[in-house]
C-alpha cells in the first residue's frame, strides 16, 4: 500500500513546477495562484493524488521533478514529488498553464 499524501499545507493558495533537465540542472516554472486559495488548491491536489501523479517528497528517488506549494506572499511552504517520466508533468503543467520563468542556466535548486 502506498504511503498516504501528507496534507496540504493550510496557508496553501498555489503553486509552482521545478523540473530537473536530463543534463541534471533545474528549471522553474511560473506560479499560479487559486480564485478559492486554499480551497481550489486542495481540490487540484486531490485530483493529482487520484492520478496518482504526486508522492510526498520524502519519499522520491532522486530525479523526480518537484510541485512547490506556495503561499499568499508566493513562498514555498511545502512540496510533493512529481513523477519524471510519464504524464505527471505535462499534465500539471498544462492544467495550470504553467510557463518557464527561468532558462535552465538561471536556475539553482537548493
Amino acid at each position: 500500500m502506498a504511503e498516504p499524501l501528507a496534507p496540504l499545507h493550510p496557508d496553501a493558495t498555489g503553486f509552482t513546477l521545478f523540473r530537473i533537465m536530463p543534463n541534471g540542472v533545474g528549471r522553474a516554472y511560473s506560479q499560479v495562484e487559486f480564485v478559492h486559495g486554499h480551497r481550489g488548491a486542495a481540490a487540484f491536489l486531490h485530483r493529482l493524488r487520484a492520478l496518482g501523479f504526486v508522492k510526498n517528497s520524502s519519499t522520491a528517488a532522486d530525479g523526480w521533478h518537484v510541485l512547490d506549494v506556495l503561499n499568499a506572499d508566493g513562498d514555498i511552504v511545502q512540496d510533493y514529488a512529481v513523477p519524471p517520466t510519464g504524464p505527471a508533468f505535462q499534465y500539471i503543467k498544462r492544467k495550470l498553464r504553467l510557463t518557464v520563468a527561468h532558462e535552465p542556466s538561471e536556475v539553482s535548486r537548493g
